[in-house]
């Protein structure tokens, strides 16, 4: 690894990094909402609506994500709508983060034994606040494992960003090996930094469930 080329490119491989912290977050702020919207709503089993859900998940699903990317990209403009490479970016990565973690967060909302709901009801207690106080306590647990690996997996897939003009951590890293010849030190540098964050999330997820341990006490520690 040569040293002093990473630091001649260390400004770019900051800013490129940077860009994908912008991107992951962003991504996580948009899909969370919009998956909790969707799993809700399929967990309602209102009739059409449900049917609707059902095929546009597991249509964005099915697609590959760089395909996704593409789609709303290019194929934006052929509908009048321009989008800036990073706001497609995390449109396109939000949608399929999104119809993902939906499946993970229904699962957990239908691992419930649907008698909490029935008893919530027979106190009074009106569907919202069954959701927030009966229901979603115990889900939490069930939900929080596959939506960090989710989440974990949203950070590495920010990466296809570079595929559409953003200036992200792999395209500032492949624009440096390019010029310099050297792909070992900047594809070295660029997958530590991915490991750092993908770390730092997985220390996250192990101090949240610690704290949904002691919380709720639903569900004893992991040996």
């Amino acid at each position: 690894m040569d040293l002093a080329r990473l630091a001649e490119y260390a400004p770019s491989m900051l800013e490129g990094f940077l860009t994908t912290l912008e991107i992951s977050a962003a991504t996580l702020l948009l899909a969370t909402p919009v998956a909790l919207a969707i799993a809700v709503l399929r967990e309602a089993r209102i009739p059409g609506l449900n049917a609707a859900l059902i095929v546009l998940v597991n249509l964005v699903r099915l697609l590959p994500a760089v395909i996704v990317l593409f789609l709303v990209f290019y194929g934006g403009p052929q509908l009048g709508l321009r989008f800036d490479p990073m706001v497609a970016a995390i449109l396109g990565l939000g949608t399929m983060g999104a119809a993902y973690m939906s499946e993970d967060i229904r699962g957990g909302l239908a691992a419930i034994d649907q008698g909490q709901y029935a008893a919530a009801r027979a106190l009074g207690m009106s569907p919202a606040r069954t959701f927030r106080r009966v229901i979603l306590p115990q889900a939490l647990p069930l939900i929080l494992p596959p939506y960090m690996t989710r989440a974990i997996i949203m950070v590495k897939g920010s990466s296809l960003a570079s595929m559409i003009a953003v200036n992200d951590l792999t395209a500032a890293a492949a624009r440096a090996s390019s010029i310099t010849y050297d792909p070992f030190t900047f594809i070295v540098t660029a997958g530590v930094l991915y490991l750092a964050v993908s770390g730092a999330l997985v220390l996250f997820q192990g101090w949240a469930e610690a704290r949904l341990r002691r919380r709720y006490r639903l569900y004893p520690k992991r040996v």
